[in-house]
Parts: C-alpha cells; sequence; structure tokens
C-alpha cells in the first residue's frame, strides 16, 4: 500500500484502486483536510492530490 500512498486520487481511480479497495480509499480521504484545486476531489493528505489546496 505504501506505493499506492504516493500516488494522486486520479491516478488511483485510473487504475481501479478506488473500486477495488473502497475501505483503504476512505482512509485516504477522511478526515479530509484538502482538496483538488483541479478536479475537486478531497484527501486527509495534500501528497493525494495533484493541485492541493487546505479546506
Amino acid at each position: 500500500m505504501s506505493d499506492d500512498k504516493e500516488k494522486t486520487l486520479c491516478a488511483l481511480q485510473e487504475e481501479g484502486f478506488i473500486e477495488s479497495n473502497p475501505e483503504v480509499f476512505v482512509k485516504l480521504i477522511q478526515p479530509a483536510r484538502f482538496y483538488c484545486g483541479n478536479c475537486g476531489r478531497s484527501a486527509v493528505a495534500e501528497k493525494n492530490l495533484c493541485n492541493p489546496q487546505p479546506l
């Protein structure tokens, strides 16, 4: 899982990770502290977003 934590949520979505690992996905997004200025996704860590902005 360490490699997945380094990828953006957009990259994980393209790989089908979100659908195949929903429990892990939830841990990446809750409690959200940042959102992506490009796609609007939210995440706990800014490293999981391509254009992180604080909430």
